[in-house]
């Protein structure tokens, strides 16, 4: 009797490793991931993608170095490109209540009062047009090999009738532990229209607040508008 329920516990293990995982599944344990550590680093490199009259692609890439902590919140965001924007910090500070950007052109380090409005998360979120629902998409998840590893490609195609009017498509691709590789979201002619690639992601190194503090020597400008920020950041969102 003992064998015979012992072959049952290993065949309901069995069973239990060989089931397929489905989209939400893996975008669940990406989120579950992503909101359970502590401070996350990584390299990000978003292009969004126009078209000229003649269809040709007209891409603009904007590169950058995030780094966050939990608590006390902090993030922290290196531009590397275009050349505009490279060597640009940004930071905002929500123990201290302030945000602060350095500009490398004028060695200026502007400071401006932190708001509870602006405060962000890391959470899955903040991936484009997914919005917080992926029940706005029909998904599918396949596993394929890239670069002589076995990840995830999640497949969506939106539902809502505001999201068909913009978009046609994603493709999310996913590794095996659960970190975000590349995203690519197609227009409505089925064109690139956004791709984000992410790199050496680093979660629970030990970030420290002061060294995500620490800016370049400048002169301090104080200010008491709000530091507008403009660019979009995947995997920040507004929290609740």
């Amino acid at each position: 009797m003992r064998k015979f329920i012992s072959f049952l516990i290993f065949l309901a293990f069995l069973f239990t490793i060989s089931l397929p995982q489905t989209a939400n599944d893996v975008l669940k344990e990406v989120e579950k991931k992503w909101n359970s550590a502590k401070d996350i680093s990584m390299k990000m490199t978003m292009t969004v993608y126009s078209y000229s009259s003649k269809g040709e692609s007209l891409p603009t890439k904007m590169s950058m170095e995030l780094k966050a902590i939990k608590t006390p919140q902090i993030i922290r965001i290196n531009f590397t490109e275009p050349a505009l924007l490279a060597g640009q910090i940004f930071l905002i500070d929500t123990e201290k209540q302030i945000t602060k950007m350095y500009s490398p052109s004028t060695k200026q380090i502007i400071e401006a009062p932190y708001t509870l409005t602006q405060t962000s998360t890391i959470s899955l979120s903040g991936i484009p047009i997914m919005g917080e629902n992926s029940e706005d998409f029909s998904l599918k998840i396949a596993e394929i090999t890239e670069k002589n590893q076995r990840i995830y490609k999640i497949t969506g195609i939106p539902l809502k009738a505001d999201l068909k009017a913009n978009y046609s498509s994603f493709e999310f691709y996913i590794s095996k532990d659960y970190l975000p590789i590349r995203l690519v979201i197609y227009d409505v002619q089925n064109r690139p229209y956004i791709e984000i690639l992410w790199g050496n992601i680093k979660i629970n190194s030990n970030l420290s607040p002061s060294s995500l503090r620490t800016f370049p020597q400048g002169k301090i400008i104080k200010q008491k508008e709000l530091i507008n920020m403009t660019a979009p950041i995947p995997f920040l969102s507004p929290s609740k």
